[in-house]
Order: C-alpha cells, then structure tokens, then sequence
C-alpha cells in the first residue's frame, strides 16, 4: 500500500468525502481496516492533534511573513530615502539615511532567520537562499556606503556637500592644497569598498532572475532583478577599472613633480570624426594643483612649422575642397579618439614647443557654455568678457561660442597674430574662478563637470598605459567599444559648412524587422535639420559666416558581419568595409545635394543583422563626441516600442515578438 495514508498521495480510485460527521477513507482494498482506525479515539486524537498544529504552524508561518514583509516594507522605503539623499548630494542625510537602514537591516535578519527551516527543503531552499543573498548585498552595500561618506566627508566642504566643516570660506589655494597633500590617505579605503563591492558582486551573481515571474500584480520582478544584478557588475567592473585613476590623483595633480598637459579645442560647430575642427591648443602646467598656462596657440601656426608633405587620405582627397596635404588640424579622421591622437602626437611632437606631455585633454564649446552658465560673465585678459548668455549675432548661440568665433574667423582688416591662441588663457581664466566659486556653486560645477565627461564634451588621453586603461573603462576616452549584440554608431564630418553644427539637430529611427527565416531585417533613417537662416557671408562686408550649404561625411558603424542591402540619400555609391571590428558603410552628401540652411537632409540605410532572431536582445548606442543630444526611435514591425533621449553611450532593450 505504500506506506500509511498520511504519508503518501492516494491511489487511483481512493476518494475523501464526508459522511454523517466522519472521515472516511474508502479504498478499493483494506477499506475496513482504514474505517476502523479513523473511528477509534485514538485515530480521532491523532486527526484533532494533526489539524491543531496545522493550523498553529499555518498561523505561525502566515503571522512571520506578515513581519518580513512589513520590515521589507521598511527597508525598501529607507532604501529609496537614501538614494534620494544621495541624488541630492546631501551627505549628512545620507549619513543618517544609511544608518537607519543599518538598523532595519538587523530588524529584517532576526525575522528572516524564522525562516531558516526553508533551506532544508526541496526547491524552496533555493528562493530562501536567494532571500538570504539579498540581504547580505544589501547589508555590503550599506557598508560600502559608510565607507565612501567616511573617505568623502573630509572634503565636504571643499565639494558643498553637507554641512560647513570649517569657518569661513576657504580660498583656492587651502583647497588644492587640502586636496593634493589629502589624496593618498583614500587608498585604504579605495581598497576595502573593492572587496565590499566584490562581495555584492558574488552574492547577486548566485541570484537566478529566471526563477521569478515576469511580472506580480503588474509588477515587474524578472526585469528588475537583471537589470539590477547588471548594474551591480557594471559598478563594481568600474570600480576596480577606474581605480588605478583615483590612486594617481596626486600623480596627475603634480603632488610630487610638475605634469604638462596638452589641450585641444575641438570646434564643434564645425563637427570632425572625434568631436571637432581642431582649431587651437595649449600646454597647461600643474603644480600641486595649481595651473599655469605655458602656451596657447593657433592649430594653424603649428602646421605652418609642420608644413606637411604627407598626401592627404582619400576622403579629405575627395570631399575637403582644395586640401591636397594632410595637416595637423585635419588628422582627427578615426572616430576613435585614441587612434586619432596615436597618428597626431609623433608629427606633433617635432614641431612643438613643449613635446613631452603627461595627458591630453579635449574639449569642446558645451564645457566652456556649461562652466559659464554656473559662474556667470567671466573676464579673460587681452581676450575680452564670456559668458553663456544668448547672443543674437549668432542666432542665439552663446555668447561664449559666438565670441570664439568672431575671434577665430571674422575677417580683420588687420592681422592679429596668433588670433585663435585663445583657448590656454580662456581655460585658465575658468579655472581659476572654479576654484576661487563660492561653496554654494561647487555642486553646480561638479555636476558639469561630470554630465561634460558622460556626454563626451570632454575626453582624456594618456600615455601611461595603466591610466589609459582606466580612463577608457570608465568610458571617458572616446574609444569605439565591442559590443556582443546590436550596435550603432553614426559618424558625421562637416566638410564645408560653416559652422553649421551649431544649428542642426539629429533624430535617428532604429526600424526592426523579422523575416520568415528568422534573419532580422533592420532600416535607419536619420534626419538631419538645420534650425537657423543663411549666415552673410560676403567676405567684403567683414560678416561672420555661421551658418552655409552643409557638406557631410558620413559613416555608420554596425556590428561586425552585418550584411548592406541599401543606402539611400549618399551621393557616391555606398563604400562597405570593415573598422575597429565593425562593419561600415561609408557615405557624403553635400556637393548636389547640400543640407540647407532652414533646411532638412534624410539618410537611409538597410542591412541584415549578424545574428537570428531572439525575443530580447541589447543595442549599444554610442554618440559621437561633441554633438548634442540626439533623439533615437526604435520601433519594431512599425510599432514604436520607446523614445530615447541619447546624450552619452547608452544601451536600450529591444523586444521581438
């Protein structure tokens, strides 16, 4: 029989029923026997006693997950409380936010081990566990967060986070000085949030979101748990890659010798592969934190030492009107911004004033504008005044851009030499009132600082490798990264125009199609939009011409063994091929068809991704260096699916049905 009934599942043909107030078990065979023992006291004792401790367990069990879920209830709205405090940059909230949080941690543990039984029993072990793991992250994550206010909390003054630590306002001498001589006491710290973020790593790595729902109640569960044991990989991948970059502050801040930076001004008005025309650079010393401005030069007086024989490459060749050289200014031409300065910096270093540098820093008119905007007017000598206010001689652009331009390309009835020498004294100009701003305005500038590094306004290159490594880990090195599923990159160079960028606007459609093979079929449009009228550009009139007839060099780049059907809005036929492990399909416009001022270009391409279909997959979407933001559709099967506004690397989630 298998045992007694209790123990088993009933056989076939066995049925329960009630009968004139008694349980009966009615069997095909040894029904009797069964009848007589449920009829007996002792069987009707054992019944009573099972049915009591059901329902006393079944109350115990339903009464804790009332207390879990009330305390997990607790913990995720202290858990939101601190991301808020962290969002505004509030440390000391954030300090008692972490501390409550501690506290309903512990409360949480004591109830979950009630729980603990779960581990000894089949399949539910493993949700238990995964409870388990989730509380031990957060609890690291707690820590490591005590850890970064503890290391931050003793320039909280010098960053306007959280209370004033000192009396009165420190000038910008105590702060470098605080700065560079304090930096090297971060390294034990550095070094124990790396094992706590380690830790987190390891315990949500065990954690298998497929073992959820999709969705609760209209809650999304799996989602939520890839997503998030992404970004915790993603954080601490960061981490360790970026570190190398925090342990060397002092080193790059000239703590214990004098470091020389080349800057470059990239134009991006006047839009090139890497982000810019490169119109002008300087030598910046630092020492001990404080800069000095060695030189300041026009990019085009550096070519006339160079005077190069090198013959220009083929798409300067074919689409850059009247230059048969390749020059200095023009060899940003690799959309990676490393390659670019790997082929510029040995040419560079034969005609330079100051040839051994320790990094390369460029940056675009959106720094300059965002800096302004927090300061206000500042004044540069022999330069005049900036600022980021709307200028109506350049159709609204700021004053800062507009300035820049008249000093660069106005036409003078004079020659001022070394006209477009002026990005080493307008950087140092800024970055003196940086340092001396008020405490109320450090957040303001700390944050445009950042959204300029995420939008790639500003970019790094250094020959040290390990810091190089860094830099590009986290992102901040303009680099073309692989990617394992879709990817899309538009390139764009302004090859006469003006300074046309400062009007156009982009918007991209992704269209997605499933072909009955499985094979995805895929169509980008991209719309190009020139906002503003004709600049005059009568050279004889002394005018600024802004804004002309648009010529672009374009090159899209996809995942790599990408099959081309069609290009359709490029002038010459497309030129398929393959770069920094992608595919490219290389196009221009412009010479029949110029992107008018007022006026709006469309450009379309089709290709078979390399892969089949799959119900979810990535699409890495990398913006070029110095546009604005750019709007992204993505749409499958002609259904909109989600708007993106994309102004830095981003990766959308793309649903197949």
């Amino acid at each position: 029989m298998g045992g007694p009934f209790w123990k088993r599942r009933p056989l076939k043909g066995e049925k329960m029923k009630i009968k004139e107030g008694k349980l009966f078990l009615f069997l095909k065979r040894g029904g009797e026997k069964v009848k007589r023992f449920l009829t007996s006291k002792k069987g009707r004792l054992i019944l009573l006693g099972g049915g009591v401790l059901f329902i006393l367990f079944g109350g115990f069990l339903a009464f804790s997950f009332r207390r879990v879920y009330r305390q997990g209830k607790e913990l995720s709205f202290l858990l939101q409380e601190t991301k808020n405090a962290l969002k505004a940059r509030d440390l000391s909230l954030l300090k008692k936010q972490l501390e409550a949080t501690e506290v309903s941690l512990e409360e949480l543990t004591k109830e979950y081990r009630l729980f603990g039984w779960m581990k000894f029993v089949p399949v539910i072990k493993e949700y238990y566990l995964d409870g388990q793991r989730g509380i031990l992250a957060i609890q690291e994550g707690v820590a490591a967060g005590k850890i970064v206010v503890e290391a931050v909390e003793p320039y909280q003054d010098f960053l306007g986070l959280g209370e004033k630590t000192g009396g009165g306002e420190q000038t910008t001498k105590d702060r470098i000085e605080f700065l560079v001589t304090t930096l090297d006491s971060l390294k034990p710290k550095l070094d124990l949030l790396e094992k706590k973020l380690s830790r987190i790593e390891d315990l949500t790595a065990k954690i298998d979101p497929y073992r959820y729902p999709e969705e609760i109640k209209g809650k999304k569960i799996r989602e939520k748990l890839i997503l998030g044991k992404e970004q915790i990989k993603e954080i601490a991948l960061l981490f360790r890659e970026g570190k190398p970059l925090l342990e060397k502050m002092p080193y790059l801040l000239g703590k214990d010798e004098t470091r020389k930076y080349l800057l470059i001004f990239q134009n991006d008005g006047e839009l090139r592969p890497t982000g810019g025309f490169w119109t002008a650079y300087g030598i910046l010393a630092v020492d001990n934190g404080k800069i000095t401005p060695l030189v300041s030069e026009d990019m085009y007086a550096l070519d006339k030492r160079f005077n190069s024989s090198i013959p220009a490459p083929e798409p300067i060749k074919k689409y850059l009107k009247n230059v048969y050289y390749w020059h200095l200014r023009d060899m940003n031409l690799s959309p990676d911004f490393r390659l670019s300065l790997e082929q510029f910096l040995p040419l560079y270093q034969k005609v330079a004033r100051e040839k051994k540098v320790d990094g390369v820093v460029a940056v675009d008119t959106q720094v300059l504008v965002s800096l302004l905007k927090v300061l206000g007017r500042v004044g540069v000598p022999g330069w005049g005044n900036f600022s980021a206010d709307p200028d109506k001689r350049c159709f609204g652009a700021p004053q800062v851009v507009c300035q820049l331009e008249f000093l660069a390309d106005k036409p003078l009835t004079e020659i001022k030499e070394n006209r477009k020498g002026f990005i080493g004294p307008i950087m140092h100009s800024i970055l003196a009132n940086a340092m001396g701003a008020p405490r109320s305005q450090i957040p303001a500038l700390a944050q445009a600082f950042f959204d300029n590094l995420s939008s790639k306004h500003l970019l790094f290159y250094f020959p040290d490798e390990k810091l190089q490594k860094a830099i590009e880990k986290l992102g901040y090195g303009g680099r073309i990264k692989d990617f394992s599923e879709d990817y899309f990159h538009l390139n764009d160079a302004n090859f006469g125009g003006a300074k046309s960028n400062l009007f156009i606007t982009q918007e991209v459609v992704h269209e997605y199609k499933v072909l009955p093979d499985g094979r995805i079929k895929k169509k980008v449009i991209v719309k190009y939009q020139n906002t503003a009228p004709a600049s005059d550009c009568n050279l004889e009139r002394g005018n600024l011409c802004l804004n002309g007839l648009y010529r672009d060099w374009f090159r899209f780049y996809l995942p790599e063994g990408s099959q081309f059907e069609k290009l359709v809005g490029s002038e010459p036929k497309a030129k398929v091929y393959r770069e920094l492990g992608k595919t490219v399909v290389e196009g221009f416009f412009g010479d029949r068809f110029p992107l008018y001022p007022k006026g709006i270009s469309k450009v379309s391409l089709e290709y078979i991704l390399p892969f089949k279909k799959k119900k979810h997959f990535s699409l890495l979407i990398q913006k070029q260096p110095g546009k604005k933001t750019v709007k992204h559709i993505i749409r499958v099967n002609g259904k909109t699916q989600k708007e993106i506004e994309v102004n830095g690397d981003i990766i959308a989630e793309v649903n197949l049905p």
